[in-house]
């Protein structure tokens, strides 16, 4: 039990941690910037805990014929929602790693 609640939430929070990191050289560093890497970072997470849910369900023995075809629209949208739900875990983590990014800038100071 600890392991299928506190597994994925350690996972969120990682990729919370890991996303804008890995995207900060992509964006200036400037406050525009900073809006750009919480935006880019929440889509990416938003998909990541998707995907996340459906390798969850997969492995839990789901067949992903089931999320082909006719079924392809609600399966997409109960990810999709069910990924939004996770922002619960991994938003507060991503806005604190967004704030901590002009710390790390090299050009522009904040």
């Amino acid at each position: 039990m600890i392991l299928s609640l506190a597994l994925p939430a350690v996972l969120l929070i990682a990729a919370a941690i890991l996303v804008p990191r890995g995207l900060e050289p992509l964006v200036p560093e400037s406050p525009g910037g900073l809006v750009a890497l919480a935006g880019l970072s929440a889509l990416l997470l938003w998909a990541v805990s998707g995907l996340g849910f459906a390798l969850l369900y997969h492995l839990r023995g789901a067949t992903f014929a089931l999320l082909t075809g006719d079924n392809a629209a609600p399966a997409f949208r109960h990810f999709a929602a069910l990924g939004l739900k996770a922002a619960l875990i991994w938003a507060p983590v991503l806005v604190l790693a967004v704030s901590t990014a002009p710390g790390r800038w090299k050009t522009a100071t904040w």
